[in-house]
């Protein structure tokens, strides 16, 4: 079978469209949404790019959140593995990190704007 040009454009098209959705479902939308942290005293909800530090109190002790530069992690917690701490920041919808030892979960939401809020939801 001989290729033509028509066949090699084709071909780097497709390629194309499937790094572009690829990098549009995978890269996530930074510096928006909403940070949840879950702990033994509620749910706190922040925005993604405030500027805060939480101390959640968990059965082991307290974990400390920390919220900025459109990122959030936890900073320090009194587990023993410390893989909280090591997961490191998270920033896109649908990312989570969680200390289990101290029931202190983080996940990042797209938060309720007014624009993703129909009828139904009321």
């Amino acid at each position: 079978m001989l290729l033509k040009p028509f066949d090699f454009g084709v071909v780097f098209s497709a390629l194309g469209v499937v790094a572009a959705l690829f990098f549009l479902t995978y890269s996530g939308a930074s510096g928006s949404g909403t940070v949840n942290v879950l702990g033994k005293n509620g749910l706190w909800v922040f925005p993604i790019n405030a500027a805060e530090t939480l101390v959640v109190s968990g059965p082991l002790g307290d974990t400390v959140v920390e919220i900025s530069g459109g990122a959030a992690r936890v900073a320090s917690s009194p587990c023993m593995n410390q893989t909280c701490v090591s997961a490191g920041r998270i920033h896109s919808p649908g990312q989570w990190t969680a200390c289990l030892p101290n029931r202190v979960m983080l996940y990042i939401d797209e938060g309720v704007t007014n624009s993703n809020v129909d009828a139904a939801a009321w």
